[in-house]
């Protein structure tokens, strides 16, 4: 049974952040909506705290996807900036991102527009807060606000995921999907710089960056919308070494290779989409074939760039791969990411799969913790 959530002020993350155990903060988010106002009822009383906390956590569900919406955003304007660094004109860039914006189209033929969607996210979960915060808002009446808040959120992802693609897929029919390494390193910099040289054990011991890391994946991986009913469920299995998260699907890269369930659209490897996916084994997409390219970040990101400034993965990442048809066991894989919780536990394979070898150990003050923390600060 999940515990009765609030928010808590976090000094090590910067905001505030959901509280509960990791099994806990597998659930959606929304759904903890629904729990807080069961518990308070449509009545005054000694539980009308918990539509407070409802509230602010429509807040804190926004506050999920404002990660996800901004990453798109900012590495979407990236990859166009590096190719007109390639020489790739304004004109012809333009006519890619029309191209795209088009075949993105929402159910009603309207084409993706991110930011004017954005916006009308946030000025729907702004009014819904406000009529829980005000008693405005029954609790039955709140249910089908908060449907239309996830699936407003969901179709905007899913098409700013498959926009990046698009654009990815651009890059390397241009130049080779060779470049795409140098394409990303390029862009994702200074993303690295801010979101994970905060775990570098150079600078902070290993088991001190475990409750951030393992926040941090829980909320990013609710906010791409991943389980089968596409609500940010996770599937979560912790043992004495290491905690694993599993996507049933990954709301991106898993649902651009397996194709839309939910809206009846194929598979982005496959035609009208073409999205791509490796043709040969890279270092940075773990020396795999059929890795699509979009997914190619997290090996980066997690994996090969840690390794290379501090020796060590942030995450350990088994992603699915491109089978040959949506129907393959590959393709069909779910993605799991894996913290370890101390250096030792982490696999020689994660090292060599990726181009380096394990290094050796640091020497830190502090002894390797065998437990996670119940509770992220």
């Amino acid at each position: 049974m999940s515990s009765e959530t609030h928010l808590e002020w976090s000094d090590a993350i910067g905001k505030r952040v959901r509280s509960g155990g990791w099994a806990d903060q597998a659930i959606p988010t929304l759904d903890k909506v629904r729990e807080a106002l069961l518990e308070a009822g449509d009545e005054f009383g000694l539980r009308a705290g918990r539509r407070e906390v409802a509230a602010q956590l429509v807040d804190s569900f926004m506050e999920e996807a404002k990660v996800v919406y901004l990453i798109y955003k900012v590495w979407t304007a990236g990859f166009l900036d590096w190719l007109a660094g390639q020489g790739v004109s304004d004109a012809e860039r333009a006519a890619e991102i029309d191209r795209l914006r088009i075949l993105m189209a929402y159910p009603d033929g309207s084409p993706l527009d991110p930011e004017a969607r954005w916006s009308d996210l946030g000025a729907h979960a702004g009014r819904l807060a406000s009529g829980i915060r005000s008693y405005d808002l029954r609790v039955a009446a709140a249910e089908p606000l908060l449907r239309d808040l996830s699936e407003g959120w969901r179709r905007l992802h899913d098409r700013y995921a498959d926009l990046m693609a698009g654009v990815l897929a651009f890059v390397a029919q241009r130049f080779g999907e060779a470049r795409l390494e140098d394409c990303y390193r390029a862009v994702m910099e200074p993303y690295i710089q801010e979101r994970y040289m905060v775990f570098d054990t150079r600078v902070t011991p290993y088991p001190e960056t475990l409750e951030r890391n393992m926040y941090l994946v829980m909320e990013a991986m609710r906010a791409h919308m991943c389980g089968p009913e596409r609500d940010g469920t996770l599937g979560i299995d912790e043992d004495d070494d290491k905690v694993v998260v599993s996507f049933a699907p990954c709301g991106s890269g898993g649902r651009s290779m397996q194709g839309d369930d939910i809206e009846g659209t194929g598979s982005r490897v496959l035609a009208p989409y073409e999205f791509g996916v490796t043709g040969e084994k890279y270092d940075w997409a773990w020396n795999q074939e059929g890795i699509c390219y979009y997914c190619a970040h997290c090996c980066l990101a997690l994996e090969k760039l840690p390794m290379e400034r501090w020796g060590h993965p942030v995450r350990v990442v088994d992603p699915p791969r491109w089978g040959g048809s949506t129907d393959a066991p590959e393709t069909r894989k779910q993605c799991t990411w894996t913290v370890f919780k101390t250096l030792e536990a982490i696999p020689d394979d994660v090292y060599r799969r990726v181009g380096h070898t394990r290094p050796q150990l640091p020497v830190i003050d502090t002894p390797p913790r065998t437990d996670m923390p119940p509770q992220p600060t």
